[in-house]
């Protein structure tokens, strides 16, 4: 590995350091109110960035985001020019962020409802996800994205002219465009950050054949199937999305990932992206604690406190929200990701 990826890696390993320990965030899930857990977390200083005024839920939000932000462009000016682990990473934000602005614009969602959770990169910094989550049309999302040069715009572009784009479509696209970009980097790369963007892959392709199979839709699903993934063949995606229904696509989804990591998240890949999404960060930091300890040097330190990253800006909002509604203190610290 090259120096300044060594480089990297320490410098990551010591960013972790100032992120939010699992048993502060589970004292901050103990906070009765709004007002309470905002004076609990502006006590932390600089693990979060200065709340603001007035301090609402969506200040915590911004000053979460920008958190966020901070550390990664931290570890963005130790990035080697070959590309690499940063890469997969933003590639991964990219897809999430792009899906939830286009869901966002399709359905006239607030803009800050559509800015939630989204992390920056190098292609999408923040302005220019504040810039598209204000578009009122999926068409205007796409473009601003043409402006920005964005690798899917052009992809996308055919697929939002109408007055009700496809949002399959849209998905099976940015799903093919992380693809392609994520493949090349880690097939040059080791098992951990190959396991990584296979099993983005093979969650991906899921979903696509449930949302397929549970609902009436002319499509032939060999066209939307995405290489790239270990675990699930395209036999068995076009068996699970011409299945009819979402239950007996599940079922045959088990099957045919039986003898994988994605087993245990099955049940959830029925479900929204959200729960499916928090499934895979929770056992991805686990995987990926493992193969840290096995070999201090690979990937994988590196992709975990990324993924530690995602986990606190997750955490710390789903504990905002759940201030604002009052949910059972219990019930918050069963929601959080970050690991113990």
């Amino acid at each position: 590995m090259p120096t300044r990826e060594i480089a990297l890696i320490a410098r990551a390993r010591g960013l972790s350091r100032h992120l939010l320990a699992r048993e502060t965030l589970e004292t901050l899930a103990e906070t009765d109110d709004l007002p309470a857990f905002t004076r609990r977390l502006s006590r932390l200083g600089a693990a979060i960035d200065p709340i603001g005024e007035p301090s609402d839920v969506f200040a915590i939000e911004r000053a979460v985001g920008r958190t966020a932000n901070r550390h990664l462009r931290t570890l963005y000016r130790w990035q080697e020019r070959t590309r690499g682990v940063l890469d997969v990473f933003a590639a991964h934000q990219d897809r999430r962020s792009l899906r939830a602005l286009l869901r966002g614009a399709a359905q006239g969602a607030p803009s800050e409802t559509r800015l939630d959770g989204l992390l920056p990169t190098p292609l999408l910094p923040q302005r220019a996800l504040t810039e598209l989550a204000h578009q009122p049309s999926p068409a205007q999302v796409v473009g601003q994205l043409t402006l920005l040069a964005h690798p899917d715009a052009p992809r996308l572009r055919p697929l939002v002219q109408k007055s009700q784009p496809d949002l399959l479509a849209v998905d099976v696209t940015l799903l093919l465009g992380f693809a392609e970009r994520a493949t090349r980097v880690a097939d040059d790369s080791d098992e951990a950050l190959r396991e990584f963007v296979s099993t983005l892959i093979d969650i991906g392709n899921a979903q696509t054949a449930l949302l397929i199979a549970s609902g009436p839709r002319d499509i032939d699903p060999t066209n939307t199937f995405v290489p790239g993934g270990r675990w699930l063949r395209a036999s068995a995606f076009v068996a699970a999305a011409g299945a009819g229904s979402q239950q007996p696509a599940l079922r045959t989804l088990a099957t045919a990932l039986a003898k994988s990591p994605l087993a245990s998240l099955l049940p959830v890949v029925a479900s929204d992206v959200a729960h499916l999404d928090r499934a895979f960060l929770t056992a991805a930091l686990e995987r990926l604690a493992r193969a840290a300890r096995l070999d201090p040097l690979s990937t994988a330190p590196l992709l975990r406190v990324l993924l530690l990253i995602e986990a606190q800006s997750r955490d710390v909002r789903t504990l905002a929200w759940g201030a604002v509604f009052g949910t059972p203190a219990s019930l918050r610290k069963q929601q959080l990701v970050t690991p113990t």
